[in-house]
C-alpha cells in the first residue's frame, strides 16, 4: 500500500474480524495497524494470497461493528509459519467510512497507540462547484460510478482520496472515497504555478449508493429551485 506513507497510520492491538466473503468462518488474526487506506495483520493462515478479497470487522460504539471490503496486496512470510498481509480497502459504505475515520482519529490520540502523526489522515481533495448544470453534469457521473475533473499538482494512478464536492449555494456537500483510474497532464506549468491535470476518478462505494447519493443531490437542487423561484430585478 504505498500511499500509507501519505496517510496517518495507528498501531494498536483492536479486536478485529476478518473472513473471506463467501465464509462466516473467521479467519485467526492478529491486528497491527490502520490507515484511511487500509491495514495489515498477522495471520496463521497461509492460504491468503495476493489479489484475494476479504471481509474486516471493526469495533464501533455500543457493542456495534463496521464491515470494509478489502483486497490483499501483499503478503510477507514470517517465522513459524505465520504472515503479514497488507490489504487495501475496495469498498466502503458512505456511513462507514465516517466511522473509520472516526475510529483512526480515536485511536491515533489514544495514550498507548502508536501513530505516525505528522502525516495526515488522508490525501484529500476539494472539488468546489459554481455552475448549476455542471453539477448536474458531475453527480450524473458519480451515479455511473465515475468522474472527470480538473486539478493542480499530480497524483498516482491507483491513489486513494477522499473527494469533497461543494456548491457555492446552499447545496449539501458530498464526501465521497475516490480512487484515481488515469491521469493525463494539460499543462506543465513552471517554477510559479502547479501544472493542471485532468483526472478519472472512481469510486470505493457500492454503486447503488452512489446512485442513491446523487440522486438525493438532485433532488434537493430541484425542491430548492422551485422554492426560490426565479430571479427578479429589485
Amino acid at each position: 500500500m504505498p500511499e500509507n506513507r501519505l496517510q496517518r497510520r495507528v498501531g494498536i492491538e483492536i479486536p478485529i474480524q476478518v473472513c473471506r466473503p463467501d465464509s462466516n468462518v473467521a479467519i485467526a488474526a492478529r491486528y497491527q495497524d490502520l490507515s484511511w487506506g487500509g491495514a495489515s495483520f498477522i495471520t496463521c493462515d497461509l492460504t491468503i494470497q495476493n489479489g484475494h478479497r476479504l471481509i474486516m470487522r471493526f469495533p464501533w460504539t455500543n457493542g456495534e461493528s463496521f464491515m470494509i471490503e478489502a483486497d490483499v496486496v501483499r503478503c510477507e512470510p514470517l517465522e513459524d509459519e505465520y504472515q503479514r498481509v497488507a490489504v487495501r480497502f475496495a469498498t466502503v459504505g458512505h456511513q462507514d467510512d465516517r466511522r473509520l475515520a472516526k475510529l483512526i482519529e480515536l485511536l491515533s490520540t489514544a495514550p498507548h497507540g502508536a501513530s505516525h502523526a505528522t502525516a495526515p489522515p488522508m490525501p484529500m481533495l476539494e472539488l468546489v462547484l459554481d455552475d448549476p448544470e455542471e453539477m448536474r453534469e458531475k453527480l450524473s457521473q458519480i451515479a455511473e460510478g465515475y468522474l472527470f475533473i480538473t486539478a493542480f499538482g499530480t497524483y498516482r494512478v491507483g491513489q486513494s482520496l477522499l473527494l469533497l464536492i461543494e456548491h457555492t449555494d446552499d447545496f449539501p456537500g458530498l464526501r465521497l472515497r475516490a480512487r484515481v483510474k488515469s491521469q493525463s497532464i494539460d499543462n506543465q506549468g513552471d517554477s510559479d504555478r502547479p501544472c493542471l491535470v485532468t483526472l478519472e476518478l472512481e469510486f470505493e462505494h457500492h454503486r447503488d449508493e452512489l446512485r442513491k447519493l446523487a440522486q438525493l443531490s438532485m433532488r434537493f437542487r430541484s425542491k430548492r429551485a422551485r422554492f426560490i423561484g426565479p430571479y427578479t430585478d429589485l
